[in-house]
């Protein structure tokens, strides 16, 4: 694609990044009555993540990316907006769609639509572990602002609406909203993956089935038979979305996943690999022995970040969790394991792992926060 068309702006660009601007300051303003602390928090991160929105949106001009892909297509491709209704992909050829071909909106002004989606991201998170400290700072707030993780929420395509939509759905289960605030985020992962609202739904299962001693046992049979007829249901949409007609065909799939590589052109082969490395390397790695470019190096000092987290959720995951988030603890848990084993099993390398994690990030610092400051340990203590 010309170069040129990728690097247009006009007052309708200016006008998104002054909205941009706009929404920064009213979200920030949300946690004012808290502290000016966590102002001036929620500004840093939007700084960090408008500054990588930049830096991505340049980066994509001088290779090829999934971003250049999606607007190319909205722009030469596709002659009307129902064409390009699905689920996957398709579902967001659809949301740009109507950016590009009726509101006029430039690839560089389609980027920042999509930045501030996965900033809102980052909105419900920070509500989610304020309450969580009981609205007191910790530095353990920095780990919002590393960069590698915003680098994946900031693009046009899949990953900055599902962290959104992932974002969401914790957000409204840690509050325990009303179900109809769940339907915005659930319709939103199932489109987008329907396979991870699938492991998603499964570890709500989990959660129910183990913890939720309110229900009687003939409630978690219904809930339980519900939840099975549910999944039943989405699971010839997950054999649709991974084209699971035969043996060859999910095996080519597989091959197709483990030759993705890491944005620079990092693999690290995990073919021969056991379960257990295999996850490990899906979630911490690659490491500095694997970096060969800036972007394995930024991803390997974060990874070390992602280790310590992992240890201290290791140190205190035989404290007893306070009651009341004993079932966000879990549910937490369960949403980690059941999205990422199946990945980790599949990828036969890195390729694809580094962007996906994106999906856990929400889980993952609960479940953090949760053995930080909520295990009846550390109450006593305090």
């Amino acid at each position: 694609m010309d170069v040129k068309l990728l690097t247009e702006f006009s007052i309708i660009d200016l006008s998104i990044m002054l909205l941009y601007l706009v929404g920064v300051i009213a979200l920030a303003q949300k946690f004012k009555p808290i502290s000016v602390k966590f102002v001036r928090l929620f500004s840093f991160i939007s700084v960090v993540h408008v500054a990588t929105t930049i830096g991505y949106y340049l980066y994509s001009l001088s290779d090829i990316t999934d971003a250049v892909g999606y607007y190319r297509k909205v722009l030469f491709v596709y002659d009307s907006w129902p064409d390009t209704f699905g689920q996957g992909t398709y579902f967001i050829y659809a949301t740009l769609y109507p950016l590009v071909n009726y509101l006029h909106i430039s690839y560089f002004g389609s980027y920042f639509v999509y930045s501030f989606i996965g900033l809102f991201g980052y909105y419900f998170i920070l509500k989610v572990l304020l309450d969580i400290t009981g609205y007191k700072w910790t530095n353990w707030f920095y780990v919002l602002l590393m960069p590698m993780l915003h680098f994946w929420t900031v693009s046009i395509g899949k990953d900055s609406l599902i962290f959104f939509g992932i974002s969401m759905l914790a957000y409204m289960f840690y509050f325990n909203k009303k179900w109809m605030y769940y339907v915005l985020p659930i319709l939103l992962i199932g489109l987008i993956r329907i396979h991870i609202l699938f492991f998603v739904m499964a570890a709500f299962g989990f959660t129910q089935l183990f913890l939720n001693k309110n229900l009687k046992t003939g409630y978690k049979f219904l809930l339980i038979t519900a939840l099975a007829i549910g999944l039943v249901g989405l699971f010839p949409f997950l054999l649709e979305r991974v084209d699971f007609k035969n043996e060859e065909s999910i095996l080519e799939q597989v091959e197709m996943l483990g030759d993705r590589k890491l944005a620079g052109g990092a693999s690290i082969n995990l073919k021969d690999s056991n379960l257990i490395v295999r996850w490990f390397s899906y979630v911490f790695r690659p490491f500095f022995i694997d970096a060969h470019n800036i972007f394995a190096i930024a991803a390997s000092i974060e990874n070390l970040v992602w280790v310590l987290m992992f240890i201290n959720i290791v140190k205190r995951i035989r404290h007893k969790i306070v009651d009341a988030f004993r079932h966000i603890y879990w549910f937490s848990a369960f949403s980690i394991l059941t999205i990422t084993l199946p990945g980790a099993y599949l990828l036969s390398n890195l390729g694809v792992a580094a962007r996906q994690k994106t999906m856990i990030i929400p889980f993952l610092f609960m479940l953090l926060f949760i053995s930080l400051f909520k295990s009846k340990e550390n109450n006593n203590s305090i």
